[in-house]
């Protein structure tokens, strides 16, 4: 009986003067508010199921007063957990919701019943590191979040973690216990999936006042670096000035392009994306379907034109094969090709081919048989992938690969990254690519900001040419981290499809094992692209079952 009691006391936090405060643990797929939560739906007892090589995390909500001094500290199997594992959950706004077919919902007026709450309204989303235990309360609800690193969880077995929360006269106590399977993500360098969020070098100088190709602005891109990593990216853009053009001369730096690129590579990265050599031209002219050289902006049909991209792709070409990039360059064309330009599109792959005939080509377009046999990686939206799915089944046929993006489309109950959706939808992206053998995922907006505070504004005004007031980018489209005082800062969405990303690797190993199994698994949760489970529970459940499948050893018997 003693034992019992003692039991609930821990549970409930042990014994305090104050009866207001209180705090719980939550699943950080789950989204939380500053000002609203569901809080009977929580409590202070949390369990959790992950693999090997990866940290678990889980979000601790705390309900005080505003302006209220608190205290964190954490113990697991007796051992003081780091403040570097300690992190505030900073809101966001949500001005207007996602559209139903995109942009937000005054493009065409249509209510998305599909968003987890209805805008105005603000949530928990960047990650900030404690820089010393004690936060102070600013809303009603205080969420922190709490990583074990994978180094303190690096064996299979159960771990139980305490979480010590203090207030003046108060404290709380909550219990989060790990179980780690016998099954070990690869490392970034080492997986599968295919993932790149568009890096914006001028948004990275301006937010942290650093100077380009300055020591500062390498310990900086570093940093940038480090992070994307930690979120599972592997490919990075080429920065546009490293093949430039001046006094009628073509020039690529080497020595910069690759100081550039041995950051990256210190941190598993394996795929660097080339420029775009081509484009629309200044006026952006969707309908003109002679295309123009970037540097130069000569069009196409003319000999100095040609000149210039047989130039360009020697200097390529010669700098891939001195520096064991072959397999690694991803060279883009022109963004977002349509059928008036597929012509044109299609001469210059020809040309680049000729020099370098092992170069990838990649391209986002939703175009299809116009520029079949031109791409060698396409980049289709979800929505035009899925609905397409048999033109691009017959492409692999061809030992052509398939990624698939999203920007401010599509809507909907479609998945994206917006902030007003279910950070289920993030996850999926990794279970999708299972389902459909594709390679993994792009998407434009890294750090691409456009407003002075993206803390403080998260719906932007389209900024492309000719934009009508109502075509707006909806909350989040145009970043998936956030700019901190010392360097870049994540979130919730990069987190969530992180999780996502090691499901995929997790899931192809099974595939190779038991397709029939995985199938099975993916099938409980996951349909298409607009039709999947929202249950944070039944999913965790599924990735249980995806752990247990992992743990079979040899004899047959499923790890405990």
């Amino acid at each position: 009986m003693i034992k019992r009691i003692t039991i609930l006391l821990f549970l409930l936090g042990g014994l305090t003067n104050l009866q207001a405060q209180s705090i719980k643990l939550v699943d950080p797929l789950e989204p939380i508010y500053p000002d609203t939560n569901h809080v009977e739906q929580y409590t202070a007892n949390y369990r959790e199921d992950f693999p090997l090589n990866t940290n678990a995390d889980v979000h601790v909500l705390i309900e005080t007063d505003p302006g209220s001094n608190i205290s964190v500290s954490a113990d697991i199997n007796k051992h003081r957990v780091p403040l570097s594992a300690w992190s505030q959950l900073l809101d966001v706004p949500v001005e207007r919701n996602t559209g139903l077919t995109g942009r937000t919902e005054i493009y065409n007026h249509k209510i998305n019943p599909y968003v987890i709450r209805r805008a105005p309204f603000r949530i928990y989303e960047a990650i900030q590191p404690l820089k010393q235990a004690q936060v102070v309360s600013s809303n009603k609800f205080t969420a922190l979040r709490l990583s074990i690193d994978r180094s303190l969880i690096s064996k299979a077995g159960d771990y139980t973690c305490h979480i010590l929360v203090k207030g003046k006269g108060w404290q709380r106590k909550a219990l989060f216990t790990i179980k780690v399977y016998p099954v070990k993500l690869p490392s970034v360098a080492d997986q599968h999936f295919f993932y790149t969020n568009w890096f914006n070098m001028v948004q990275m100088e301006k937010r942290q006042h650093v100077e380009r190709w300055t020591k500062d602005w390498f310990a900086m891109l570093d940093k940038y670096a480090k992070l994307m990593a930690h979120g599972r990216q592997n490919c990075i853009n080429i920065p546009d000035e490293l093949l430039s053009y001046r006094d009628n001369h073509i020039a690529l730096d080497e020595k910069r392009l690759l100081d550039f690129i041995a950051v990256f590579r210190k941190y598993g990265f394996k795929y660097f994306e080339s420029p775009h050599i081509m484009y629309r031209g200044d006026n952006d002219d969707w309908n003109d379907p002679e295309l123009k050289v970037s540097l130069t902006k000569r069009r196409y049909h003319t000999p100095e034109a040609k000149q210039d991209v047989d130039t360009m792709v020697h200097l390529i070409k010669n700098f891939c094969v001195k520096n064991n990039l072959e397999h690694s360059w991803l060279q883009h064309i022109s963004d977002e090709p349509k059928q008036v330009q597929a012509k044109c599109y299609r001469e210059v792959v020809a040309q680049v081919r000729s020099i370098y005939p092992a170069i990838k080509i990649m391209e986002a377009t939703n175009d299809r048989d116009s520029l079949a046999g031109s791409v060698d990686l396409w980049c289709p939206t979800i929505d035009d992938y899925q609905e397409n799915q048999a033109f691009f089944d017959e492409r692999k046929k061809h030992n052509e690969n398939v990624l698939v993006y999203t920007c401010l489309t599509p809507g909907g109950k479609w998945l994206n990254r917006t902030l007003d959706e279910e950070r289920l939808r993030q996850v999926y992206f990794g279970w999708a690519a299972a389902k459909y053998n594709t390679l993994g995922f792009l998407h434009w907006g890294l750090n691409q900001y456009h407003v002075p505070d993206p803390l403080q504004q998260s719906v932007v005004h389209h900024f492309a040419p000719g934009a009508a007031i109502n075509n707006e980018l909806p909350a989040g489209d145009t970043h998936i981290i956030y700019p901190g005082a010392d360097g870049p800062l994540s979130s919730q969405r990069f987190e969530s499809h992180r999780i996502g990303i090691e499901d995929y690797e997790l899931l192809r190993l099974l595939q190779s094992k038991d397709s029939t199994a995985a199938a099975g698994i993916i099938a409980q949760i996951f349909t298409s692209y607009n039709d999947y489970n929202v249950s944070v529970k039944k999913y965790r459940e599924a990735k249980a079952q995806l752990l247990k499948a992992l743990s079979v050893n040899s004899t047959g018997s499923i790890s405990k």
